[in-house]
C-alpha cells in the first residue's frame, strides 16, 4: 500500500524507535560460549551509545573451535583476560534497561543469554525482543534472510560481517529502512504492520517472537518434493521432522521450504526419519530425567537402537535452507570434549 508523504513525514517526526540492538559470536557450536558481544543504543531513530565487550565464556563452555574462530577471528587467547559471561550479564542488563532487544536471529542471541546462564546456573534476565530475520521474512522477498543479504536488499551496506558491534549496528538499519517503508513510529508498529509478534523471556519463560500464523492444528497440507532440487543439498533426500516451535517460521512454511530442497517433511518420528529439527528449547530439558516431546523422546530411542538420526536446532535448519554446508550439527548442551 503506497504512503503519503503526509504520513511519512507524521512518523519521522513522532518516531518513537526506542530500543537496543544486540549480536553475540561464539567460541563454538554449543550456543552458551558467547565469546563477543555488541550493543547499540538507539533513541527516536538515532543511534546514541554502543558497547563491545570480548567474554570468556562460562567453564565448560569455553573451548574454541577452529570453525567459529574461522568465522569471526577470536581465539581463547584474546579473551584470557576478559570478564567470564556472570561478569558481562549485569552490564548488558544495565545497558538495555527496559529496552526491546532487537537482533538477527533473535532465537539464536536470546539462546546464547538463556544457555549461558544456564552453564553458569545463574538466573536469566527479563527481556522484550523483535527478530529482524523474522520481520525480514514477512517483509521482503528474498532468496536469503541471512544478515548481509537482507542489509545489500535493503540499498545498504556493511563491512565486518560476524564482528559483533558491526552487526548490531547493521540490525539497526534493517529496523530504521523497514520502519521508513511500512511509515512505522516505533517497533510494536512495525511488528503489527508485517504481521509479527514481540518475543518475551524471562526466567522459566521463553516465547518467540514467530510470524503469526493461522492454527497448525488441521491437517497437514501436501506438499510437492522438487525432484530438480541440488542433491547435493545437505537436506536432499532425507526424511525431516519437526518439534516444538520455531521462531522463526510457521511450521507449514518449514515443510514447504524442506520439500523445496528435495526433503521429505513428515509428521511424526518413524524408522524412515534422518533429521528431526527441534525447535527453540531451554538446555536444561535435555538433561537426564526431564520430560521431552514424544519425537524428541523417539528419536532419541531410535538413535540407541541404531538408526541414524540427526537431531538437529533451528538455526543449523535455517543454514540449510541458505545453503549452507553443516561441518557439524550444533552442540545443545556443552560436556568435557574440545569437538564440536
Amino acid at each position: 500500500m503506497a504512503l503519503t508523504v503526509q504520513r511519512l513525514f507524521e512518523c519521522m517526526e513522532h518516531s518513537m524507535l526506542n530500543f537496543t540492538a544486540i549480536d553475540f559470536e561464539t567460541a563454538n557450536s554449543f550456543r552458551g560460549s558467547p565469546c563477543s558481544v555488541g550493543l547499540v543504543r538507539v533513541r527516536d531513530g538515532r543511534t546514541v551509545e554502543e558497547r563491545h565487550w570480548l567474554i570468556k565464556p562460562p567453564k565448560g563452555a569455553d573451548h574454541f573451535d577452529p570453525w567459529n574462530v574461522s568465522i569471526h577471528g577470536i581465539t581463547s587467547d584474546m579473551v584470557q583476560d576478559a570478564p567470564r559471561w556472570n561478569e558481562v550479564l549485569p552490564r548488558i542488563v544495565d545497558f538495555v534497561g527496559g529496552d526491546i532487544l532487537v537482533s538477527h536471529n533473535a532465537a539464536f542471541d536470546t539462546g546464547v543469554i538463556r544457555y549461558a546462564c544456564a552453564a553458569d546456573t545463574i538466573e536469566c534476565p527479563e527481556f522484550n525482543f523483535l527478530c529482524t530475520l523474522v520481520t525480514a521474512r514477512r517483509a521482503l522477498q528474498l532468496p536469503s534472510y541471512r544478515l548481509p543479504y537482507v542489509v545489500e536488499a535493503l540499498g545498504l551496506s556493511m563491512k565486518n560481517h560476524h564482528d559483533a558491534l558491526a552487526d548490531a549496528r547493521a540490525v539497526v538499519n534493517i529496523i530504521d529502512r523497514l520502519s521508513e517503508q511500512h511509515a512505522a513510529a516505533d517497533l510494536q508498529e512495525l511488528a503489527d504492520t508485517v504481521g509479527v509478534r514481540l518475543g518475551y523471556m524471562a526466567p522459566g519463560i521463553y516465547r518467540g517472537g514467530q510470524a503469526r500464523a493461522k492454527s497448525t492444528s488441521k491437517p497437514l497440507t501436501d506438499v510437492e518434493i522438487n525432484t530438480e532440487a541440488d542433491p547435493d543439498g545437505y537436506l536432499y533426500g532425507r526424511v525431516v521432522v519437526f518439534t516444538g516451535g520455531l521462531k522463526s517460521m510457521p511450521r507449514e512454511v518449514a515443510r514447504q521450504e524442506c520439500a523445496r530442497l528435495g526433503a521429505i517433511p513428515e509428521a511424526n518420528t518413524t524408522k524412515r526419519t534422518n533429521v528431526l529439527v527441534i525447535g527453540d528449547i531451554d538446555p536444561t530439558v535435555l538433561r537426564p530425567g526431564s520430560e521431552l516431546t514424544g519425537k524428541a523422546r523417539k528419536a532419541f530411542e531410535l538413535q540407541d537402537k541404531g538408526q541414524s538420526i540427526e537431531v538437529m536446532t533451528e538455526d543449523d535448519f535455517l543454514r540449510c535452507l541458505d545453503g549452507t554446508q553443516l561441518d557439524g550439527v550444533e552442540v545443545l548442551l556443552p560436556n568435557s570434549s574440545t569437538g564440536s
